[in-house]
C-alpha cells in the first residue's frame, strides 16, 4: 500500500508530456530562468534536480543518462562545463520556483 503517494499528471499522454518536460528542461538549461505554470514547474524540478546531479561528474554513464533525457548533445556538452563545475560543491537545492501570481487570460498560477 503507497500511503501518500502523490503524481502529478497533465492530461495529453505519457508521450506528450515526456516531450513537454525535455522541452522544459532544454530550453532551461539553454536560457537559465523559465516561466510556466506551477503545476508543470513542480514536475520539472524534480526532473533538474536529478539531472543536474548527473552534470556534477563526467562519465560515459551520466552522458549517456543526460543524451536520453535531454537530447542534444551540444547541450550536454555544454552542461558538463557550465553547470557540472558551478554546482560541484553543492549538494542540492539546485532550482528555485518564484511564484509570479495569477495569469490574467485564464486564471492559472
Amino acid at each position: 500500500m503507497r500511503h501518500g503517494y502523490s503524481k502529478i499528471k497533465f492530461k495529453n499522454g505519457q508521450d506528450a508530456n515526456q516531450m513537454l518536460l525535455r522541452k522544459l528542461a532544454t530550453n532551461f538549461l539553454m536560457v537559465g530562468k523559465l516561466k510556466t505554470t506551477l503545476k508543470k514547474t513542480k514536475v520539472l524540478k524534480t526532473l533538474l534536480e536529478k539531472l543536474i546531479e548527473k552534470m556534477k561528474v563526467k562519465n560515459e554513464a551520466n552522458k549517456n543518462y543526460l543524451l536520453k533525457a535531454l537530447g542534444d548533445r551540444k547541450l550536454v556538452e555544454r552542461s558538463f562545463s557550465d553547470f557540472g563545475a558551478s554546482f560541484v560543491k553543492i549538494n542540492g537545492g539546485y532550482v528555485k520556483i518564484i511564484k509570479t501570481g495569477v495569469r490574467n487570460s485564464d486564471g492559472c498560477e
